[in-house]
């Protein structure tokens, strides 16, 4: 196993934990008609401050699989040069990455938006099963792989196109001050990219979800709440990418820096 193999899930879950409160707000504004971030942020503290890390658990497994399967399949690929175009491989990477991790995405949104106590993996998932059957575990998946594709496409592309960019037009080194500005603009990409189809996977995701499938959920929300409901959410998910990406890439290639690694 190599460092990279380690580094990977480490940043990932630090990232994970220092911003799934605004992750869990985020859920909530996504899968409620109304209601602000603002508003949801206000009821959660004011009902019961620890619930907002509710679902931290199945986050930070998802993390772990996720991010480290789509990062080391962005970073094969572009090595081996087996496909020229980054922003195809960094789609393609998140697709295949999501589709393996969806049922644990499904678990933490069940989590958030089921606000009981003494909920466990184990009990959740046999839950999904014995309702859905064992492919129930993969409910969403479809907007969730779509989503993967278009926030990494818009993600780890656009890191590493920008990162060179600075570096070339600007002189500014390789350093926690390069990858912090790439980490924000990396994160502003993905959430322009990915919103909508986070948006339909967190309504399908939710329990008891009224929505019957990808198509059903698309349309009954622009029906009913107007072609602009597809960016609830925009706000929260860019102010939780943007420090993501920065706690996730600083981390990431300080480890790398540290252990005498190439940076990504």
């Amino acid at each position: 196993m190599d460092n990279r193999t380690i580094l990977i899930p480490l940043s990932a879950s630090i990232a994970e934990t220092c911003t799934f409160p605004i992750d869990y707000v985020k859920t909530l504004v996504q899968v409620n008609k109304k209601g602000g971030f603002i508003n949801f942020l206000k009821q959660t503290l004011k009902n019961d401050k620890t619930m907002i890390y509710n679902g931290l658990k199945p986050a930070i497994m998802r993390q772990c699989v996720y991010t480290t399967l789509r990062v080391k399949i962005y970073e094969h690929i572009t090595e081996n040069k087996i496909i020229s175009n980054r922003y195809i491989i960094g789609g393609l990477s998140g697709g295949i990455a999501q589709l393996i991790a969806s049922p644990l995405d499904l678990l933490k949104v069940r989590y958030i938006t089921n606000n009981t106590r003494n909920k466990t993996i184990y009990g959740e998932c046999k839950l999904i099963i014995g309702k859905y059957g064992f492919l129930g575990l993969w409910r969403g998946a479809t907007p969730n792989i779509a989503r993967g594709c278009l926030v990494n496409f818009g993600e780890l592309a656009t890191y590493q196109y920008s990162k060179n960019m600075i570096k070339d037009n600007f002189g500014v080194k390789e350093g926690t001050p390069l990858h912090f500005m790439c980490g924000i603009i990396s994160g502003f990409a993905g959430a322009i990219c990915c919103t909508p189809a986070d948006v339909v996977k967190s309504r399908l995701m939710k329990n008891n979800s009224q929505y019957t499938g990808v198509l059903n959920c698309f349309k009954h929300t622009i029906q009913t709440e107007g072609v602009t409901a597809l960016y609830k959410g925009f706000v929260p998910i860019w102010l939780r990418l943007a420090p993501w990406q920065i706690i996730f890439w600083t981390s990431y290639e300080k480890s790398l820096m540290i252990f005498g690694d190439k940076f990504f």
